[in-house]
């Protein structure tokens, strides 16, 4: 199975205009050498200097100054990427369906505090991380709705999925239940929405975000839950690696994933990934391997001009970025935690 992208066939003049404002964008993406640089940097707050006067992000982190408030600054540069490549696209509502992740985290948390607090009257043990001002959905709204379990305002697809989730956790009490079928639901809806833009590109790059999802889903089944886990529940339809194909491997030695999909693109990222995770216990490199291989699939933009390649690839460029900066300042900020607890 080759999954390079061999040939371009879309000829959209539409975004002629759009290639040449993402041209211009692309010059200012971070370079290697910069995330070194922070990198080595001994402070978060020298991170955060940085950025300050780093364009785009200087209007984004201007008013950033405290460690804790970096998640801020960067949902608020993610948001701001957001309502740019929008504004001049031809197609507007095929950007939302790259920034509909941060609306079905949205949903994870409200409705993870919102049935704790059901269960508890009215106090949740469920510690609420921030909400991202980074979706497509008034945020304002949204919480307004679930509190009030009234979903009148909202979308109609938003409003089907709520009132399916409250009636089958009416029987249920795992939060866990919450993730998996939000999951489900945002792929199904990304499959969905994207067959309204008949682009094999486009095609593609969903079944290589659903297969990336299925098979770290596999891995942390097999590893943390065992025998135990809500198998069909958790996997996502649609991707290259079949879920009845996932379902049955489930139930067998680990390394049956990797004999089944040697013969695949992924076959040595899962073999490698098994030696790291019994040498270190880890799956780094099983995230990264996927993180550069859809960015393998996106890098055609950069050779397009008539067609929505650059601007999709620009803004996973632009994500990526992103979840760079996150980490690097996330790690210093748990080192700086760290050190002032032994003073």
């Amino acid at each position: 199975m080759t999954l390079k992208y061999t040939e371009v066939l879309s000829k959209d003049t539409r975004y002629a205009y759009t290639t040449g404002r993402v041209r211009a964008l692309e010059l200012y993406l971070l370079k290697e050498a910069d995330f070194i640089r922070m990198r080595q940097s001994g402070k978060i707050e020298e991170v955060l200097q940085v950025l300050n006067k780093t364009f785009p992000y200087s209007e984004s982190m201007k008013d950033i100054q405290k460690e804790e408030e970096f998640e801020r600054g960067l949902d608020r540069e993610l948001k701001r990427t957001y309502e740019e490549v929008r504004y001049f696209c031809p197609q507007p509502e095929l950007i939302d369906l790259f920034w509909l992740d941060n609306d079905f985290y949205n949903l994870k948390v409200l409705l993870k505090t919102h049935f704790q607090e059901r269960v508890f009257s009215g106090n949740s043990l469920f510690l609420r991380p921030p909400l991202s001002e980074a979706g497509t959905l008034d945020l304002t709204l949204l919480e307004e709705s679930i509190a009030k379990e009234d979903f009148s305002e909202l979308v109609p697809g938003v409003r089907d999925i709520l009132q399916e989730i409250f009636s089958l956790m009416d029987n249920r009490h795992s939060l866990r239940f919450i993730d998996d079928f939000l999951n489900r639901q945002f792929f199904q809806w990304l499959v969905l929405e994207m067959k309204k833009y008949p682009d094999p590109f486009l095609a593609r790059l969903i079944q290589l975000q659903i297969d990336s999802f299925n098979i770290k889903a596999f891995f942390r089944l097999k590893l943390f839950w065992g025998e135990t886990a809500p198998t069909e529940e958790v996997f996502a339809e649609g991707g290259i690696i079949n879920k009845q194909q996932l379902l049955w491997m489930i139930s067998e030695p680990l390394e049956t994933m990797e004999e089944e999909l040697r013969n695949t693109d992924y076959g040595e990222a899962i073999r490698l990934a098994l030696e790291e995770q019994k040498k270190e216990n880890s799956l780094f490199s099983l995230h990264k391997f996927f993180d550069e291989y859809i960015l393998e699939h996106t890098y055609c933009g950069f050779y397009i001009t008539l067609g929505r390649e650059p601007l999709v690839n620009y803004i996973f460029l632009r994500k990526q970025e992103i979840k760079h900066l996150r980490a690097i300042l996330g790690s210093k900020s748990v080192k700086c935690k760290a050190k002032n607890a032994k003073q």
